[in-house]
């Protein structure tokens, strides 16, 4: 009898299964059961259930066409996990009568052991999850494949900012580079941060693999139908093929009122950026040039991190019962929603203005007050997690928080909300008892300075009404990555 396996939770990383329905649709979109039917080779490198095997079977049985072992036979599938395949063996055998041959179902790590086979067409969804949400132990098994496959230049900086890279762009880069045979295609389910992603993705943008290049053909970008239920990421289908330069403009499709509307892709500078999508019609139009030139100490930043420790360092009233100059008013979103700029939130920086370096431990016995404070929360900010505060708390300031240097202190910001939204509104910040506005987080940017004759000349070129414009062009509409500070850095002109 064959029965169907559960699967421990453990062993799902990054799993979004995809529903019959759209494993068709990916399957029609690209004719893939027909250049099946006609003699392609067929492999899914990450199998999961086996919904696009299943659903190529489908496509023979609708046009009556006998599912012979010589047609099975070229179909493989590639998982991690052997449950998976031997739940997809006992779903062909019960629903299409078919013996899958057990050495088409391959159980191995496709990163870490990709099989020495060649086939015409890829076809899946590999996993979505970025470095950061691996288990520990396979982060460290992975960290030379990731360099390996030029997502990142080095161990280190799989570590630090490239950490946001998405294991789907390793999956496909090594799927394309090591499965396809010559002239091979893919067609895939993927996270859309591969093409509207910041520099995390920079890697994946080289367009080559294992030495061979690659082209992605074109993009469906669901922005209506929810392919994946409970599915936060923004996703896509995309063709990939590989021993091909790619070449811009990539036809780009979007969905509206229920169908799709045809635009076009173009990196934003170089040919390794993020795509900037725009209507057919506006392809090769010329546009005014952004140039604002600033000095390296003044390019875009985040806010303060606090890495989880915001019941510690953030206050709705300005705390009394510790000393005044450390702490400072904490931007908000009510500052977007009055002309007045008064804080809301304050927040507390054990560090030294002149340096923006932390206060040392010695210093702070000359406050009382804020060491007593520190201390009384020093287990829980000891246990913070993340490679970065990891590192400052190795050196022994515990008390450290993310994003606080000398720009930090610098007597005006130019700030606008980063994250999630639609609109570009940069506005100076002065001061408020001559303690200095600071960002939170992720959720603002901003532009120190050190002049307000210097600030306000800024402002008024920040106001372009093409800076709004090609955000949304890049696809970070109500998106994390809206105007963050890599993002903003590409647009305008940074001096050198």
């Amino acid at each position: 009898m064959n029965k169907v396996i559960a699967l421990p939770q453990a062993a799902k990383i990054g799993e979004v299964f995809t529903p019959a329905r759209w494993a068709r649709w990916l399957l029609d979109q690209w004719q893939v059961g027909d250049r099946w039917l006609a003699g392609a080779t067929v492999c899914d490198p990450t199998a999961g259930a086996g919904i696009f095997a299943l659903s190529l079977f489908q496509i023979a049985r609708e046009r009556n066409i006998p599912l012979t072992p010589d047609l099975v036979n070229r179909i493989t599938l590639i998982d991690r996990q052997g449950k998976h395949l031997e739940n997809f063996r006992a779903i062909a055998k019960r629903e299409y009568g078919i013996n899958f041959p057990a050495a088409n179902c391959l159980e191995r790590d496709l990163i870490i052991n990709p099989p020495d086979l060649k086939f015409d067409i890829l076809v899946g969804n590999p996993p979505w999850a970025n470095f950061t949400d691996l288990p520990d132990s396979y982060k460290q098994k992975l960290k030379p494949y990731f360099v390996a496959a030029g997502l990142v230049p080095d161990k280190k900086q799989v570590l630090l900012g490239a950490s946001r890279v998405d294991i789907a762009a390793l999956i496909l880069k090594i799927a394309l580079g090591n499965l396809l045979d010559d002239h091979g295609a893919g067609y895939f389910f993927v996270p859309r941060s591969l093409f509207s992603g910041g520099d995390a993705h920079l890697g994946f943008r080289d367009y080559r693999s294992q030495g061979r290049d690659f082209c992605v053909n074109a993009v469906f970008e669901f922005t209506e139908t929810e392919v994946f239920e409970s599915v936060i990421t923004a996703y896509a289908a995309a063709a990939f093929t590989i021993d091909m330069l790619q070449t811009f403009p990539v036809k780009y499709y979007c969905e509206k009122d229920g169908d799709w509307q045809e635009y076009v892709a173009q990196p934003l500078r170089l040919r390794s950026d993020q795509w900037r999508i725009t209507p057919r019609n506006q392809l090769g139009a010329k546009e005014e040039a952004i140039e604002i030139a600033i000095t390296p100490h003044q390019k875009p930043r985040q806010g303060v991190n606090t890495c989880g420790a915001n019941g510690v360092f953030i206050f709705k009233q300005k705390p009394d019962f510790l000393p005044a100059e450390f702490i400072y008013p904490l931007a908000t979103k009510e500052l977007w929603k009055t002309e007045q700029q008064e804080p809301t939130k304050w927040i507390l920086l054990p560090y030294e203005q002149q340096t923006g370096k932390p206060i040392a431990w010695e210093r702070l016995a000359s406050y009382p007050d804020l060491r007593s404070y520190l201390e009384k929360f020093k287990v829980q900010l000891q246990n913070r997690k993340g490679t970065l505060i990891r590192a400052a708390i190795a050196k022994g300031y515990w008390w450290a928080l993310l994003g606080v240097g000398l720009y930090s202190f610098a007597p005006f910001k130019i700030i606008w909300q980063a994250y999630g939204k639609h609109d570009f509104r940069p506005q100076i910040l002065t001061q408020v008892d001559d303690q200095m506005w600071q960002g939170n987080q992720a959720m603002h940017a901003f532009i120190p300075c050190w002049d307000l004759v210097d600030a306000q000349q800024l402002l008024d070129l920040l106001q372009n009404p093409h800076i709004p414009k090609i955000l949304h062009e890049l696809n970070g509409g109500g998106q994390c990555n809206w105007a963050q500070p890599g993002k903003i850095k590409k647009i305008l002109s940074i001096e050198k």
